[in-house]
C-alpha cells in the first residue's frame, strides 16, 4: 500500500473507534437490571405504565377507539 491509502484508512479507523467508544460509554451508563431486586422491578413497572400511557396517548391522537383491533398489541 502506498501512503495516500494509509492516511484515510486511519481516519476512517480512528472515527469508527469514536463511535463504537461513544456507543460503549451510552450503555455502561444504563444499570444492569434483575427480575429479583425491588428497584428493578419498580423501574420496570414504571416503564411498562409510561408504554401503556404512550399506547392510549397514541390511540387517543388518531381515533383508534377500544373496539377496534389494534394490531400494536399482537403478539
Amino acid at each position: 500500500m502506498d501512503e495516500t491509502m494509509l492516511l484515510p484508512m486511519a481516519l476512517v479507523a480512528l472515527t469508527v473507534a469514536f463511535i463504537v467508544t461513544a456507543f460503549e460509554m451510552r450503555f455502561s451508563l444504563t444499570p444492569d437490571s434483575c427480575p429479583e431486586c425491588p428497584h428493578c422491578r419498580e423501574r420496570a413497572a414504571e416503564e411498562a405504565a409510561k408504554q401503556r400511557e404512550l399506547d392510549r396517548a397514541y390511540a387517543r391522537s388518531h381515533g383508534l377507539d377500544r373496539d377496534e383491533d389494534d394490531d400494536r398489541r399482537i403478539g
